[in-house]
């Protein structure tokens, strides 16, 4: 590779690192706001190529892997419970799980991430309001987007019509996972199965490698 396209690589992945900090650490949601916001801090000039959003959620998963080992054992659970209970609250308006969360990562301070179908963003705003739900809508590009104020997290929601179920659900790379609420509890039942493994393994490993100075000492008594 020449070495203007080693150089240009080594850019692209470094902001892919930083925006993924950025976005595990700040609780930044969206892909192009972490990716803008991290050349600025490397001090990139404007026009600089920048990451796909598939070289940022591969950086995201690595940086979790390594850093955030107690978050994805308990908040990434205590995330999916919470977006399972107001996916079953929203079960009419065919919601979807995506960003991190879909993908089985859970920033410190993000928001949960949905998309849901009707047939008007004021049919599903009237729904929230006969609930008693409190929220702030906007419209911008893309949409119109509802934050629900909630705890652990906030849950921002996307509205998008009815005749765009479909074909959204096509072709979509890893990074733009979207799941229904069955297939949640399926990848959550997978993580518990996942965790129980591991745990045995760790067992067996112990029985396997005693402690040394336990076993010396067993070894005198004979």
């Amino acid at each position: 590779m020449p070495r203007d396209g080693q150089r240009n690589q080594h850019l692209r992945q470094r902001v892919a690192q930083l925006a993924a900090q950025l976005m595990m650490e700040h609780g930044i949601n969206d892909h192009a706001q972490a990716k803008r916001k991290a050349a600025r801090q490397l001090g990139l000039p404007a026009g600089t190529g920048l990451p796909s959003n598939e070289e940022v959620d591969s950086e995201l998963r690595l940086y979790a892997s390594l850093y955030e080992t107690d978050l994805l054992d308990n908040e990434l659970e205590v995330r999916q419970r919470q977006a399972l209970e107001v996916m079953e609250t929203l079960a009419a308006f065919q919601p979807r799980l995506v960003g991190g969360l879909a993908q089985g990562i859970a920033a410190r301070h993000g928001d949960i991430e949905l998309e849901v179908y009707a047939d008007s963003s004021k049919e599903f705003e009237q729904f929230l309001l006969n609930a008693d739900i409190e929220f702030k809508s906007e419209e911008r590009r893309g949409g119109s987007f509802f934050n629900l104020f909630s705890h652990p997290a906030d849950v921002q929601i996307r509205v998008l019509p009815v005749q765009s179920m479909q074909s959204a659900s096509r072709n979509l790379p890893e990074s733009r996972r979207r799941l229904t609420a069955d297939q949640l509890r399926h990848q959550m039942s997978a993580q518990i199965v996942g965790r129980e493994a591991e745990d045995d393994e760790a067992a067996m490993d112990v029985t396997a490698y005693p402690d040394s100075d336990a076993s010396a000492t067993g070894r005198g008594r004979t």
